[in-house]
C-alpha cells in the first residue's frame, strides 16, 4: 500500500500536537508493510489558488503555476490512500491545508453532475480514499463537528471517501510531564490505528476511543488549568518585555 500523510500544521515538529500523532500513526502503517511519504505543507511552496480555471481549460489537469504542489500532486495521485493532517483553526483546517485542497482542483473536471440533487465536478482519476486526523486545545470532541460535517459534504459529492475520522481534543496539554503516561497511551493507540488501517482497511472503534479519551479528569479543572497557563504565559512575555526596555 502506498500512502500520502499530509501535514497541515505550520507548527515544528517538537511543539506540533498533529506531528505527534501523525508520526505515531504512520509508525504503525509502516510497521504493516505500507510505503508511507509524509509531506509538510510547512516546508513546501504552494501558492495561493488564484481561480484562474488555466487548470481547466489551458493545460487540463496541470496548475499554471510551476512551484511545488506539481510533485504533490503527483505523489497524491499514485497514492492509495492519504492522511490528512491539520489541527483545528477557528473550528476549521488551518489556511495552508485548505489551500492544499483549493490547489488540488487540476484533479477534478470543470464539467457539472448531478450528486443527490446538488451539482458537484466528477474527478479526472480515481476516488480519494481519505484518513482524517485532526487536534484542538479544546476539551470537547463537539468542537471538530464543522470539520467532519464539510468532509461528509464532501463525500456526498463524490470527491472523496472517508476510510476513518481521528479526532484528538485536550491536545495542547499532550507536552505536560504529569500527563506522559495518559499521552504514551494514546499515542499507542495512534500507532495501533496505523496497523489496523493497513492490516484491515479499516480503524476498530474501540482503537479511535483510546486515542480520544480524556487525559485531563473534568471539564472544569481543564477550564482551571489552561487559564492557569494563559495567565502565566502573558505574565512571562510581559516581563521579558521590561527587561527589553
Amino acid at each position: 500500500m502506498r500512502i500520502i500523510a499530509v501535514n497541515g500544521s505550520p507548527r515544528k515538529d517538537k511543539v506540533s500536537k498533529t506531528a505527534m500523532m501523525l508520526e505515531s500513526f504512520i509508525s504503525g502503517c509502516r510497521q504493516e508493510g505500507a510505503a508511507v511519504e509524509l509531506i509538510n505543507l510547512r516546508e513546501k511552496d504552494i501558492k495561493m489558488c488564484t481561480g484562474c480555471y488555466a487548470c481547466w481549460t489551458k493545460s487540463p489537469g496541470e496548475c499554471a503555476f510551476r512551484d511545488d504542489m506539481k510533485d504533490v500532486l503527483t505523489a497524491v495521485r499514485e497514492a492509495d490512500l492519504e492522511i490528512w493532517a491539520t489541527p483545528l483553526y477557528f473550528f476549521g483546517p488551518t489556511a495552508m491545508f485548505k489551500n492544499f485542497l483549493d490547489r488540488s482542483i487540476p484533479m477534478a473536471e470543470p464539467f457539472i453532475i448531478k450528486k443527490d440533487d446538488l451539482c458537484s465536478h466528477p474527478l479526472r482519476g480515481k476516488s480519494r480514499h481519505i484518513v482524517f486526523m485532526s487536534v484542538a486545545g479544546f476539551y470537547e470532541s463537539d468542537h471538530f463537528q464543522p470539520m467532519s460535517d464539510w468532509l461528509h459534504f464532501m463525500e456526498r459529492r463524490g470527491l472523496i471517501k472517508i476510510i476513518a475520522e481521528i479526532y484528538r481534543p485536550e491536545s495542547e496539554f499532550m507536552s505536560a510531564p504529569q500527563l506522559k503516561e495518559r499521552v504514551a497511551e494514546v499515542l499507542a493507540s495512534a500507532e495501533q490505528a496505523g496497523r489496523e488501517l493497513v492490516r484491515n482497511g479499516s480503524i476498530d472503534k474501540k482503537t479511535i476511543t483510546n486515542i480520544q479519551q480524556e487525559i485531563i479528569p473534568d471539564q472544569q479543572t481543564y477550564i482551571d488549568l489552561a487559564n492557569k497557563y494563559w495567565s502565566w504565559a502573558i505574565e512571562r512575555n510581559r516581563k521579558h518585555r521590561e527587561k527589553r526596555n
